[in-house]
């Protein structure tokens, strides 16, 4: 027989926990955590604890369901988090009981109620923007990068500019500069302007290669602007499926010379507009606005924000 372990919250320092503690004491709860922090916030440290203390076989208590759930989804989420893990959950108010047959079947209808939620949100989603591209009306914020912008990007990028310098000029993040020099045809160069390098072929990693040499393909550069091309083009973050670990992603630098060639797809922080660009199947499997859930769980990792908007750690 598990134990019963108690959750309550309260918005501010200035309510009390009090009525919810003698529930929880009454209901039989062996131990309790209490947060102060709006149901909104994700950050709830003692909510964290308790999680980490529960076991197989323990139940979940709390007074009233909106203490547990930011949302009526993320309620249902942390409800079958627990049921995986074969923990139960209680709320006195309602009187709701997962480990009863009946309590089980109230979850399902909620879970039930929310996908059908969703669906009508998503249709009427797709349905207002299929509505706006009949009026000629596209979505998402302005681009920063004009047409003249873009012309003026490639004429310093042919002239040997590096892409830190064109990004810091003309204002923009690295990612964006990519992005639409990628999408640009390539400009020929100015007519007495010295050929561009040949760059060796990728190599394979070796324990020796030099500090200073490319940590993907081994490519080193021969002059000092070279060396500003190569810090510039390393400072972007790739984000790969893991050849070793399918489903898992890892982070890699390319220089000029090893660079995918195939579908990337730019996450842009929603306030900076700087990030990591997907490659490969992780990119097939995105698009702008939507990111793969490897790459996704990449993110929160690396401490991003990825709902509602996707925000950078810096910000």
């Amino acid at each position: 027989m598990g134990e019963l372990l108690g959750y309550a919250r309260v918005s501010t320092l200035e309510q009390d926990a009090a009525l919810q503690h003698d529930a929880l004491s009454a209901a039989g709860c062996f131990r309790s955590w209490t947060d102060t922090a709006s149901g909104s916030l994700t950050d709830r440290p003692e909510l964290a604890s308790l999680m980490d203390a529960l076991r197989p076989g323990d139940t979940l208590v709390v007074w009233r369901l909106d203490r547990l759930g930011r949302s009526l989804p993320h309620l249902i989420e942390t409800v079958r988090g627990l049921a995986e893990r074969g923990i139960g959950f209680r709320s006195l108010q309602e009187a709701i009981d997962t480990t009863t047959p009946g309590g089980r079947l109230v979850f399902h209808i909620f879970g039930s109620l929310a996908e059908f939620e969703r669906d009508l949100v998503r249709e009427r989603t797709m349905a207002g923007l299929a509505a706006a591209r009949r009026r000629g009306r596209v979505g998402g914020r302005p681009t920063v990068m004009t047409a003249a912008k873009t012309k003026q990007a490639q004429r310093m990028v042919t002239a040997g500019t590096p892409l830190t310098e064109v990004a810091d000029v003309l204002g923009v993040s690295r990612t964006t500069l990519y992005r639409h020099l990628k999408t640009q045809p390539a400009m020929t160069p100015a007519a007495g302007a010295a050929p561009a390098p040949v760059r060796p072929p990728p190599v394979a990693a070796s324990a020796g290669r030099s500090s200073r040499a490319c940590p993907s393909c081994g490519h080193e550069p021969g002059t000092r602007e070279e060396a500003m091309q190569l810090r510039a083009d390393l400072a972007m973050r790739w984000l790969e499926p893991d050849p070793d670990n399918p489903g898992a992603v890892v982070e890699a630098g390319h220089c000029r010379t090893c660079q995918p060639r195939g579908p990337v797809v730019n996450v842009e922080c929603s306030r900076c507009g700087d990030g990591p660009i997907i490659t490969g199947a992780l990119a097939e499997d995105s698009a702008e606005g939507s990111v793969a859930y490897p790459a996704r769980r990449w993110l929160v990792a690396a401490g991003w924000t990825t709902a509602p908007d996707l925000v950078c750690p810096e910000h």
